[in-house]
């Protein structure tokens, strides 16, 4: 079977028309769970918040006694410089976190109008406080039904990709 130079011109059209509109939409795909990557990052910080604040309370005296400790006091079959380096890159990355995650909050909390504060509010009972509040005691101290609680953690939520992230976390109409 011999292909005329027209039809040849026809199936290369075509084929690359539909290659351009796969790759189209993968990049969409791509977009959509690098939004969602996002959003899942941040309901993760959240979560660990209270643990990271936990873990990072001691840093700064543990950071300066390991500065001050000598290679003679360490036990060398324990632990050894290697240990030591990826401990302070461990806990300086975590406090690191914790200073940036309160940052985004409080830009979050000044970015609210009077009438968002409520979502920060629960936000803040939920996962930023040092006491951990159920959706129970929120709702009851903000005097609002349980599932109001979960839609305004979700509202919260909605509006933390930009601040965490920037214009890249927005999602721009085709």
């Amino acid at each position: 079977m011999h292909l005329t130079e027209k039809q040849l011109k026809l199936i290369t059209e075509v084929a690359s028309r539909e290659a351009i509109n796969a790759f189209k939409a993968d990049l969409e795909q791509l977009e959509a769970s690098k939004h969602d990557r996002r959003l899942h990052n941040i309901k993760l910080l959240l979560k660990h918040y209270r643990s990271l604040v936990l873990h990072c309370e001691d840093t700064k005296q543990e950071l300066e006694d390991l500065q001050e400790t000598s290679i003679q006091d360490l036990d060398i079959e324990q632990i050894n410089l290697e240990s030591i380096e990826s401990i302070k890159q461990s806990k300086k990355k975590s406090m690191a976190m914790v200073y940036f995650i309160q940052g985004k909050i409080e830009a979050y909390r000044r970015s609210c109008s009077d009438e968002e504060l409520k979502y920060f509010r629960v936000l803040e009972k939920k996962y930023i406080t040092t006491r951990k509040y159920t959706n129970w005691e929120i709702a009851q101290l903000e005097q609002i039904e349980e599932r109001t609680v979960r839609r305004y953690l979700n509202k919260a939520i909605e509006q933390l990709p930009v601040i965490f992230f920037g214009v890249t976390a927005i999602k721009f109409e085709k």
